[in-house]
Parts: structure tokens; sequence; C-alpha cells
């Protein structure tokens, strides 16, 4: 079905970060680079089969050189084309206000339940212009795809990705009425007491802008239920059905649901056996030694809850002292939004306190923590692969892909430990230790009773895991998506044929 409905459509995905970035080596010579990030790795085996154009914003002068020379349509690859991208160029000012400012850190801090009231946000003069930052931004995303659709010889799906963009499907709408448009939300969806932490008309620009989409996705029911019930607190006169997902506002109907995303099966599993990742798997060997392996890989962001999951080693070193000298805990950590005070100083905190427990609880042939601050994808499958125990312990997560990786290529019957507050936990707690984010003594001796799990359960918890890995991969991601797509045209055809168009729409 999938394949026959998107053969007359063209696909027009939209994200603030994009599929790739561009930027200058040694020599001065641009080279073409991988974006990073769950959306890049979900979207882009999509994008190469429709071969369509992925709008994004431009990151730095050599995105800015590109868009230029190839007139706003950069082919990927650039010698053999599989899919374009369109840039979306501002200064720096704007960006840094759109993005540095009100996306992140507000909107990522209300999302993820991130703030402290009593003294945070604080809606000030700095504030309501990042929010005009915000309003421009997502007007350039609209003027852009808007033209894209305007110019298309086939049937425009407009693809939105994530939060950067609430405002754009709405002036989108404005100016094509007809046009199918979804978007997802790839982090968690917060409560309403939690989204009312916005300035009321915030709160209401950005709901009825959402409400603006035929199709509206998150990843597990939490998200969606939150959703519900924010806009039926801030938006009482919408018509909303809490058991179907679907809310009538302004003569429109948006089909709010859920799709958990996942990872592509087949292509991680035969990049686990990649040449590089091998010779990785040597330089892993040389740093464990002997060792049990205790992993982790997220970026520095303060939502992955990392100075708790390395405060918790901390207490399993010394509740259970027998484990010195015998395990190991690797982490790969990436630097991440530097530009944003908060995220300097938690990096900083992080390199404080793995050094102050490699301090308390080294020997002379033993050092119990590897912080390793580098991209190196790899590296880290290698890791992967060869896990004792994995740790995915976050505050607060969309999905988490980190856990889903690792339980489809761990060679090693490593143990999963889970924390409530990533949304695979859902899909995942059958194949996990689970644990409370904020008990460190849990998750203390969570890691002692994976060090000593017996071969055969170790083996049931990865079972579990992969089951659902097989059973929710990604094409089921997008496909269920498309699904609802194209139920949207089906709806519309039928509203067509009506004698009373606005009857039959309240009648669905």
């Amino acid at each position: 079905m999938e394949v026959e409905f998107l053969k007359d459509k063209e696909i027009i995905v939209a994200s603030n970060r994009g599929p790739v970035l561009f930027k200058r080596d040694d020599r001065g010579k641009i080279e073409l680079i991988r974006g990073a990030g769950g959306i890049v790795g979900s979207m882009i085996p999509f994008m190469q089969k429709t071969r369509g154009t992925w709008v994004s914003s431009a990151i730095g002068e050599c995105d800015h050189y590109m868009d230029h020379e190839y007139q706003g349509k950069v082919p990927i690859p650039l010698e053999d084309p599989e899919y374009y991208v369109q840039f979306i160029k501002t200064s720096e000012e704007t960006y840094n206000g759109f993005n540095g400012k009100f996306a992140n850190p507000l909107l990522w801090f209300i999302h993820h339940s991130m703030w402290n009231p009593p003294y945070s946000p604080c809606a000030d003069d700095e504030l309501h212009q990042a929010w005009d930052s915000y309003q421009y931004v997502n007007s350039r995303f609209a003027a852009a795809i808007g033209e894209d659709v305007r110019n298309s010889k086939k049937t425009p799906i407009v693809m939105l990705q994530d939060y950067h963009i609430y405002l754009t499907p709405r002036l989108i709408r404005e100016e094509h009425p007809d046009v199918l448009m979804s978007q997802f939300v790839h982090i968690p969806f917060p409560p309403p007491e939690i989204f009312q932490q916005l300035p009321n008309h915030m709160q209401i620009e950005i709901l009825e802008s959402i409400l603006t989409n035929d199709v509206l996705g998150f990843h597990i029911p939490r998200y969606k239920n939150n959703f519900l019930r924010t806009v039926k607190q801030i938006l009482p006169q919408a018509l909303v059905d809490d058991m179907v997902g679907d809310i009538l506002y302004n003569g429109h109907v948006c089909h709010v649901r859920t799709y958990p995303i996942s990872i592509d099966l087949e292509t991680i599993q035969k990049h686990a056996q990649n040449p590089m990742v091998i010779l990785k798997e040597k330089e892993v060997d040389e740093l464990v030694g002997n060792c049990k392996l205790i992993y982790r890989t997220d970026r520095a962001d303060l939502s992955k809850n990392i100075i708790r999951g390395f405060q918790a080693y901390d207490m399993f070193l010394e509740k259970y002292p027998e484990w010195k000298e015998n395990v190991k805990f690797v982490a790969t950590l990436m630097s991440s939004r530097q530009d944003i005070k908060i995220y300097r100083e938690y990096t900083d905190n992080i390199r404080d306190i793995v050094k102050k427990i490699n301090e308390k609880h080294a020997t002379p042939d033993w050092e119990p923590i590897k912080y390793i601050c580098r991209g190196d994808y790899d590296l880290v499958v290698a890791l992967l692969k060869r896990y004792d125990v994995l740790m995915v312990n976050p505050i607060l997560d969309g999905m988490n892909i980190v856990a889903k990786e690792g339980s489809a290529v761990n060679e090693n019957n490593g143990a999963l430990i889970l924390s409530t507050g990533a949304g695979c936990y859902e899909e995942l707690k059958e194949g996990a230790l689970c644990i409370n984010p904020y008990d460190i003594r849990q998750t203390a001796e969570s890691i002692n009773t994976a060090l000593l799990m017996d071969e055969k359960t170790k083996k049931q918890l990865i079972k579990n895991a992969r089951a659902v890995l097989t059973r929710n991969n990604l094409n089921k991601w997008v496909s269920d998506q498309l699904k609802d797509i194209e139920m949207v045209m089906y709806e519309r055809q039928e509203l067509e044929k009506s004698e009373n168009p606005e009857e039959a729409r309240l009648m669905n």
C-alpha cells in the first residue's frame, strides 16, 4: 500500500537540524557531514526511498555557501543525488534567538519538565524578543515549504518534525488549505500545568498552529494524552475525542496518534559487522581488559541524567567493593548546546564528578571511569556489542534510541538498565531492569543485580527486547504515519462527494 500511495506524491520534510551539514576540512575543502540525532537516522532511509526535499536551517557559513552554489536545492550526495536539502538562511543573531533562547532551552525545558518554578522560566523582555525570532524563523520555513508545495508537479505531502517549527503548519495552511500535512513531536509532551509555564498568548498560538496539521504524532500514549488534556484546558472550544484522539478545532480535524519510533534493525546489525567497527573492538578490548563493562552513550544534555548515573556508580563501588578493579565504566559523551550557559555548566559538572570518582576509587592499575568526549559512531557500536551493562537512565526522554540500538547489536547478553522516564520504557520494560531515574540507590543496586544475573535470565531479557524491535521497526513507524495521511486524503474525497460537507465533517 505504501509504495502505491507514494507513486504520485512529493515528500517535503522539515526540521531545524537537517540530515547533513557542510564544513571545511584542514585544507579548506568543503566536506559533507551526516547530521546527528534521532530525526536524521529515522528519516534518511525514507528520504532516499522517496527522493524528496528536506528543509532545514543553515547552521554555518558552509551551509550558506552550498545553498548559494546550488540555488536553493543542494543534492545529497552531490554526485548522485538521492534527495535534496533546502536551507533556511537567517542571521546569527536571529537564529540564536530562535534556537538558543526560545526553542532551547525554553521549549525543551518545558517539554522535559525541567524548569524550577520558583525561579524559572521568567518571561522577561529577552524571552519575548526570542519569541519574535521564533515566529520569524517559522515564517521562513513556511515560505520555503509553501513555495515547494506551489511548484510541485505531484501531490505534496508535508512532514514537519519536532518543536522548533510549531508555528509553521498554520502559516502553510493559510496559504495552502488543502495540503496534506503531518507533524511528529520527537520529545515528550508535558502535562497542561507544565505547558502553561509559557505566556498565555504563546500557549494559544502554538496549540492553534499544531492543530492545523492533518496528522499529529507522538511516541507513546502518555505524551498523546498530555497533549489532549492540554488542548482541552487551554482551548475549551475544541472538540476532543479522547478515545480516538481526533480534535475538531476551527472547522479542521487533527488526528492525534502514537507512532513509537524505532531503528533500522537490519542496517545497524549489518554495520556492527563493518571492518571499522571490528577494528574498534580491539580498542575496546584494550580499554576494558578483563573487566566487566558498564557503558553509556549520550549527548551531555541535562535531561539524560548523566550525573545521577555516575553518582549511582560511585555508590555501587562503595556498597559492593568486591567489584573494584573488576568493572569499568566507559562513557562516550558529546558536548551539547555549549552556547547555552546551563549546558556548559552541566558539561563541567560531568567532568568534575568523573574526576572525583576516579580520584576516590582508582588504584595504580585501574581507572574506574573512562570518559570519552568525541564523536566516533564506530566506537559506540563496538562498545554496544561488548557491554555487560548498558545504562539508560534519562529523567525524561522522547524515546531513546540507544536502548534499542544496544539491544539490537549486543553480543554479550548484556543487561539493560532502563529509566521509567525513557519513552522506550513502554516497549522495552520486559527486556530490561527498570529504575526510577531519581533513585541512585536503586540504580546502584541494579548495576550489581545486572552483573550477577545468570545467563538464562539475560538471554531472555534481550530476546524480549529484540522481539519488540522486530515488531515495531523503523519502516512501521513511517508507514503507519503514511496510512493515516492516506486516510485523511480518503476522508477529504468523501467530504467532497457529500451534499453537506460540514455535517459530514462533524459526523467523521
